[in-house]
């Protein structure tokens, strides 16, 4: 940030997921910016992982503090992780589902009931036991909340099994009802397609959204995510965002990658664009020139949408997007503290029981930040697997309560009921 010139602090960035997330717990909050920096340093410099030499802006920051990996797909922090986890022989289990975590008769966490599947209608019971404590991180249900058909960005089966587990272990739920919409999305493509990328690097900063009906814009195009996405749903019809070559020029050639003819689409004027999504070209005319006298003035006199240094008045060739929101991410779960310990509802630790990622809620309130995801995962990742590690070995624990549960720990082979 120094050597692109940008001023920002912990403050900063505190103060940006709290105005977003509206209910977020200020203790969560400010540990994720703490330690943003920390984990950042730690994936390059621990597991050579490379982030393009450029910051983002997205929407709801302040300024610009977003670090983007390569290609910016996840799998280029996944993998590294994976061949650091083999290489310390670290026991992976695929395919094998958790269905209860057992307790001591004082609430401690101490082992799981997990079925290794085989094939699709079968499994194998067994019981894994806790050296030290049980950590939590099994990821969202937005594929459950947002149900069956509706369009989404992540796997239809990313479900909440996993929370409704650790609730009859006594784990206080909160924020379950926030489902995020990621409002960079395209109805014309399945799942996250190309338009996060296009809409958040170049048409949200560097371009503008409009009501097909009207031709208007209708919201800051910057803003966070929940306001975007609930003025946009409020619409009859999908919006277009509008951009030109000089804002795709600002973005740089990785743009490109996230372009789809059926998707992006690229007019020689503004005309041809207005006639090929039919908007009314008048008020298109006036939307642009009102717009760019905004660019000009870098002060956006009617959403306060902040435009960045770079911006130039727009002109042709445009390019264009239709847009829709699409369950994305939840923002509830399980209850946790600055430990990553995971409360009961009374507001009590439940002992040696963890949890991080999106299976915990709290930290993000009802609206979460772009970039804050991985940074909230990997922060209190870390804090959960430390906490974990100076615990007390539990084998004593264990042998008080291993008779009643020993039938189940290598059980015949069972059919699961279909799904």
């Amino acid at each position: 940030q120094s050597r692109h010139g940008v001023v920002d602090s912990t403050r900063l960035m505190f103060e940006d997921m709290m105005r977003a997330g509206r209910t977020n717990d200020p203790e969560l909050v400010r540990l994720v910016c703490i330690h943003s920096f920390e984990v950042l340093q730690w994936l390059r410099q621990d597991f050579g992982i490379e982030f393009m030499d450029r910051l983002e802006q997205l929407g709801g920051h302040s300024v610009p503090r977003c670090h983007s990996v390569e290609e910016i797909q996840g799998r280029n922090i996944i993998n590294p992780m994976l061949e650091r986890a083999a290489s310390l022989k670290v026991d992976i289990r695929l395919n094998t589902c958790l269905e209860e975590i057992y307790q001591t008769s004082q609430g401690t966490a101490i082992a799981v009931r997990a079925s290794l599947v085989s094939t699709p209608d079968r499994a194998e019971s067994l019981t894994i036991e806790a050296k030290k404590a049980i950590i939590l991180a099994s990821g969202g249900f937005s594929g459950e909340a947002a149900g069956k058909d509706a369009l989404r960005t992540s796997l239809s089966d990313s479900t909440g099994e996993t929370l409704r587990i650790a609730e009859r272990a006594g784990a206080a739920l909160i924020d379950m009802e926030h489902l995020q919409m990621l409002p960079c999305a395209s109805p014309d493509e399945q799942g996250r397609g190309v338009a996060a990328v296009f809409a958040s690097y170049a048409i949200f900063p560097y371009g503008f959204m409009v009501n097909p009906a009207t031709g208007k814009r209708f919201v800051n195009e910057w803003t966070d995510r929940k306001t975007r996405a609930e003025a946009m749903m409020a619409l009859e019809n999908f919006p277009v965002g509008i951009v030109d070559q000089q804002g795709l020029e600002n973005v740089g050639e990785m743009i490109h990658e996230h372009m789809d003819d059926t998707v992006t689409r690229r007019f020689d004027s503004l005309a041809a664009l207005a006639d090929y999504h039919q908007l009314p070209e008048k008020a298109l005319e006036e939307t642009l020139q009102t717009y760019n006298s905004y660019v000009e003035k870098h002060l956006d006199e009617e959403f306060g949408k902040p435009i960045p240094a770079k911006a130039k008045p727009l002109n042709p060739p445009f390019y264009s997007v239709r847009l829709w929101p699409k369950a994305h991410s939840t923002m509830g779960g399980v209850r946790i503290n600055p430990q990553a310990a995971v409360l009961d509802k009374a507001g009590k630790v439940i002992p040696r029981f963890y949890a991080a990622g999106e299976v915990t809620g709290g930290i993000h309130g009802v609206c979460r930040l772009g970039c804050c995801a991985i940074t909230e995962c990997l922060v209190f990742g870390r804090i959960a697997g430390r906490q974990a590690a100076i615990e007390d070995d539990i084998h004593e624990e264990w042998d008080e309560q291993i008779s009643s549960h020993q039938e189940i720990k290598f059980q015949a082979v069972e059919t699961l009921p279909p799904g």
